[in-house]
């Protein structure tokens, strides 16, 4: 196992967090998405975006092995998303582990860091992601039988809950 530590992000950390962000997705995703999609989700947009999300105060947890972010979690206040109303007050927005850093326990550090056990929680993961949807079934996420297609993407996202 790495030894790596987790810690609030700064806004210095957009380019790492973008790299992890943009890498785990093409991993996961490349074969699922066609083509063209890569090229309008980029690296360079994904940094962009997060140098906006960062700057203007948003925080998130990183995990660090040495000065490299190999992962990334984030929650935020639930909303409605795709026509969908909430079903827990709080969402897990992002979770994103290098690929490499798989099943070195720097996916449940963030988890449990960013909403610790029993914490009641919502996430919204792709139907045709088993790797994530079994990791959050792990820690306690379930389907509540609530899905939606994301328009970007033309992926059915099923609703988890705890």
């Amino acid at each position: 196992m790495s030894d790596f530590h987790v810690r609030a992000s700064t806004p210095d950390d957009a380019v790492g967090i973008a790299a992890v962000h943009w890498t785990t997705r093409r991993a996961m995703f490349e074969d699922l998405l066609p083509p063209e999609h890569w090229n309008t989700e980029t690296l360079g947009t994904r940094t962009e975006g997060w140098m906006r999300i960062l700057a203007a105060g948003n925080k998130a947890l990183v995990a660090e092995v040495g000065d490299k972010i190999v992962g990334f979690a984030m929650k935020n206040p639930s909303g409605p998303h795709l026509g969908q109303p909430p079903a827990k007050s709080v969402e897990l927005h992002e979770l994103y582990v290098d690929p490499a850093f798989h099943g070195t326990n720097v996916g449940h550090a963030l988890l449990e860091n960013i909403l610790p056990p029993g914490t009641s929680a919502q996430v919204w993961t792709f139907a045709s992601n088993p790797r994530a949807r079994k990791f959050l079934q792990r820690a306690g996420f379930l389907p509540d039988g609530v899905t939606a297609t994301d328009p970007d993407t033309d992926l059915l996202e099923v609703r988890l809950v705890r």
